[in-house]
């Protein structure tokens, strides 16, 4: 009874920890291997520049997980927020801060659509968000005809290039998205009911939780997350293009998996995810600068997602085996 107590603690901490421990034995394995560039001050906030907005994404992807559901749109969703913002700009004339607005409105929009399907015609989210990922990049494509969009005004800059207090506009928009994701899933009645439709959904329906308005919320985070990583992204480059947000939502998927957000729902927080994002990037930048083969650095990727899941799977089962022995 004392090892099973025992077992279950560690369990319990590791889950909430793992993956700090997780991106400290990154970060001092790769300190080793390139003797020290990772860890110097230009490179650390060269890391934080490229995870803002990947970690933005996932504060939302986070929400939708924890809801047991999945958004494959995203990538999507950043891609055609920036090219609508974009075209408002360059063709139409349009103040940078109106066209913010409108790539608010775009991405709320999108959402509310993923939420509706999902929550009220009971689509599943995979095939939903999958199906959104391709219209909203399809439309993309068609608005800019394969090309590039320059001509972005200075002001743009603002958010992927300047700085306040020595770091990066980006990482500050993070840390400010992941302290408020933070409180509401901690402290509000919202965050506290999308767990309990994650643990069981059931019981959360019959125990009057309004499971379809929280669902459709997600949903609308996370594409509003989305927008804000588009914005990101063109303000780093200063231009528009179709590539914009491609193959972001594994990433975001990933960072959330490794920070130790159960994919099978109910578990997990916007801190973690934000430090699985950090590891991803820790990983590609260790690896970047060891000059290994991007081919091969996608093959560890995939392989860091596979055993983080795998060891999820495996902490669930210890845990359920645990309560069903007391």
């Amino acid at each position: 009874m004392k090892q099973q107590s025992i077992l279950k603690k560690a369990l319990t901490n590791f889950s909430r920890n793992g993956a700090l421990v997780i991106l400290v034995i990154a970060v001092a394995a790769f300190a080793v291997l390139t003797k020290g560039k990772n860890i110097s001050i230009s490179n650390i906030i060269n890391i934080l520049t490229q995870v803002s907005s990947v970690g933005i994404m996932a504060i939302g992807m986070t929400m939708v997980i924890i809801d047991r559901g999945i958004d494959l749109s995203v990538g999507g969703v950043a891609c055609l927020s920036v090219v609508v913002a974009a075209v408002g700009m360059v063709k139409i004339g349009l103040p940078w801060y109106v066209c913010i607005v409108f790539m608010i409105i775009t991405g709320l929009l999108i959402g509310f659509l993923n939420g509706i399907l999902i929550a009220k015609l009971k689509m599943q989210p995979f095939i939903c968000t999958m199906a959104m990922l391709k219209t909203t990049q399809g439309i993309a494509y068609y608005i800019m005809q394969g090309k590039t969009l320059f001509g972005l005004p200075e002001q743009w800059a603002f958010f992927g290039q300047s700085k306040f207090l020595g770091l990066p506009i980006c990482v500050w928009l993070l840390i400010v998205l992941g302290f408020i994701a933070f409180l509401i899933l901690k402290f509000s009645r919202f965050g506290r009911e999308l767990y309990a439709m994650g643990g069981n959904p059931q019981a959360a329906w019959m125990a009057g939780i309004n499971v379809n308005l929280n669902r459709i919320a997600a949903y609308m985070i996370s594409s509003f997350c989305a927008t804000v990583a588009g914005l990101i992204i063109s303000s780093r480059i200063m231009c528009a293009q179709t590539s914009i947000g491609d193959g972001s939502e594994l990433d975001a998927i990933a960072s959330a998996v490794i920070g130790g957000v159960s994919m099978a729902g109910g578990e997990g927080g916007v801190i973690g995810a934000i430090i699985g994002a950090i590891i991803i990037s820790v990983i590609n930048n260790g690896l970047n600068l060891m000059a290994v083969s991007p081919y091969l650095q996608t093959v560890i990727k995939g392989l860091v997602i596979f055993f983080a899941v795998i060891f999820d799977i495996i902490r669930r089962r210890n845990m359920e085996q645990l309560k069903a022995n007391q």
